[in-house]
């Protein structure tokens, strides 16, 4: 009944740690997945918030070379260029720059060449032909749009020039016309290829900025790329190409410092980025799947650990169950034996020691339970010693197998005879030498000669075969027709302590050591020992023993002493 409660209450507690892990684990999968969310938010906020300062400082270096050009006559506008290229900052963005200015009711266009400090007529590019036309309208005094023409499909700035007056701002006042027009003609690629991947290392992070593919295209025709090409949804975008008017006209001072964000709707570009393993979503589910993945290894360890702890805890239960019993066990063999010792010493004092019959036969008694308690006696030290890390055999010298195994069956044939036994024998010749303790490969066949005796009883037969084996090497087999080895025990047989249900049952004499001893042996020997038992049918023990090498010489390590 202890044990049942006992049993229930591990079991329970293996249900309470295994309840406990699965709900950490639910927890733990809901606040990764928390996180995981806020992660991705934070990531998207600062992406974009970096595209916006990107967009700015693109927009600004585009301001600063209109703001260079937008006022001054010819020698100020090549002064002015000259200075803005030696500023250091883009010069590679500017393809050229052009003055359109009015003459005989047409636009005469004159291209700025500050290496000779001229400005030289140059025919109109027939891409142009819609701003020459616009400008000459608004020459004609038609309303409509001025300032910078906002072309999508080019990258051409008009900057107008009107006549000057006081204050800060040097755009039109009121009833003022152009007077002239400054043409901006920008390097497309070079702005999309070399100072947009410079942006956005810089505002994203060198590190962070190679994880991202980008693509520049054109607003209004999504398909036309400046740079890059087609990244699927991108994870944020923003506009570009976006100069702004008041930047260029204010007099004295740059740029104003706080600005609304850049307008995707508003510019000619549009600068799109994408994660380079995927979506900032997929990279972030993947993330959370490595953390879960992780989570779920360690709480996989917890268990395997518990499980492990559990599996020790009753294997060191069984095995205290298993020394409990072998001192029982030894404590009545020894008890046998010296109440048998001491009730012949009694006899022997008395009246029967005048009868020579009686005093040989309890001579014999003595004899016979001393060497029982000396064999028990051994077996202990021999189980003791191997507990202790020192070999089974101390001898090693080339050994004869044939008669040593002759011995073996002459030692307890008598017994087997006694026990009602068919005793079989059979030792082929030629049988190869092995190298090793006589002693101790004696002891472990005596032992299985006894067990055969002892278990297989019922049989009515016990074998000794020895063959050479195989694969080279001797074969040797102890078989028996008793009641056998339950499936379930065989595993469990070369334990120490251990006997099996039907020993502690019948209550058969024995203290569990005697095949754990006998592995020991054969293994220190450097060979095998392994049983085949078919229940009802019989039992059999084979040892297998490499042979000696040629000379005598030993093929095995020295015992440790």
């Amino acid at each position: 009944m202890r044990n049942n409660r006992q049993r229930w209450r591990g079991w329970l507690e293996i249900g309470s740690l295994v309840l406990l892990c699965g709900i950490l684990g639910a927890l733990q999968y809901r606040w990764i997945g928390e996180v995981s969310v806020a992660e991705k938010q934070r990531l998207e906020t600062t992406l974009q918030s970096g595209l916006n300062r990107l967009s700015q400082e693109f927009n600004d270096e585009i301001s600063l070379l209109c703001r260079a050009l937008a006022r001054g006559d010819d020698a100020d506008y090549l002064a002015r260029l000259n200075a803005w290229r030696e500023s250091g900052h883009h010069p590679g963005m500017l393809r050229a720059a052009y003055i359109a200015r009015p003459a005989h009711g047409d636009l005469q266009l004159l291209r700025l060449a500050p290496e000779t400090m001229t400005a030289e007529p140059t025919p109109w590019p027939l891409a142009w032909e819609g701003v020459r036309r616009q400008m000459l309208a608004r020459l004609a005094g038609e309303r409509g749009r001025w300032g910078l023409g906002i072309r999508n499909d080019q990258t051409l700035i008009e900057l107008p020039r009107f006549p000057r007056i006081p204050g800060p701002w040097a755009g039109p006042g009121p009833g003022l016309r152009e007077l002239e027009w400054v043409l901006v003609d920008l390097d497309g690629p070079y702005l999309a290829t070399v100072l947009v991947p410079e942006l956005l290392a810089r505002h994203l992070g060198e590190p962070a900025a190679a994880e991202y593919l980008y693509s520049v295209s054109v607003r209004n025709d999504p398909a036309r790329f400046i740079a890059g090409k087609a990244i699927g949804q991108p994870d944020a975008e923003v506009a570009l190409f976006q100069p702004l008017f008041e930047t260029i006209f204010r007099r004295g001072g740059g740029p104003p410092g706080r600005r609304p964000p850049p307008n995707v709707n508003e510019g000619r570009w549009t600068l799109a980025v994408r994660n380079e393993a995927g979506s900032l979503e997929g990279v972030v589910a993947r993330t959370r799947w490595r953390n879960l993945a992780v989570t779920g290894g360690i709480l996989a360890l917890l268990l395997a650990a518990v499980g492990i702890v559990l599996r020790t805890s009753r294997q060191s239960r069984r095995l205290a169950e298993m020394q409990i019993d072998f001192v029982a066990g030894v404590s009545h063999e020894l008890r046998t034996p010296l109440t048998v010792i001491r009730t012949a010493a009694y006899n022997l004092r008395g009246k029967m020691a005048t009868n020579p019959a009686q005093v040989e036969r309890y001579g014999g008694l003595i004899q016979h339970e001393s060497e029982k308690l000396t064999a028990l006696v051994e077996q202990v030290m021999q189980y003791a010693s191997a507990r202790a890390g020192r070999t089974l055999h101390a001898a090693r010298e080339r050994i004869a197998l044939a008669p040593l195994l002759a011995s073996c069956a002459a030692a307890n044939e008598t017994l087997i005879r006694e026990a009602g036994c068919e005793f079989v024998v059979e030792i082929a010749s030629g049988l190869p030498a092995v190298s090793g303790d006589p002693l101790a490969l004696e002891r472990a066949v005596n032992n299985l000669l006894a067990n055969a005796t002892k278990y297989g009883a019922e049989g009515q037969w016990v074998a000794l075969f020895a063959a050479p084996a195989a694969g080279g090497g001797v074969a040797i087999r102890v078989a028996d027709r008793g009641a056998g080895i339950p499936a379930d025990e065989q595993a469990h047989v070369f334990d120490a302590f251990f006997r099996g249900r039907r020993a502690v049952e019948d209550q058969v004499h024995g203290t569990g050591l005697g095949l754990n001893l006998v592995k020991g042996i054969v293994e220190a020997h450097g060979g095998t020992v392994t049983v085949k038992s078919d229940p009802g049918k019989g039992t059999e023990f084979r040892i297998l023993l490499p042979a000696a090498p040629d000379g005598g010489q030993n093929e095995f390590p020295h015992p440790a002493h």
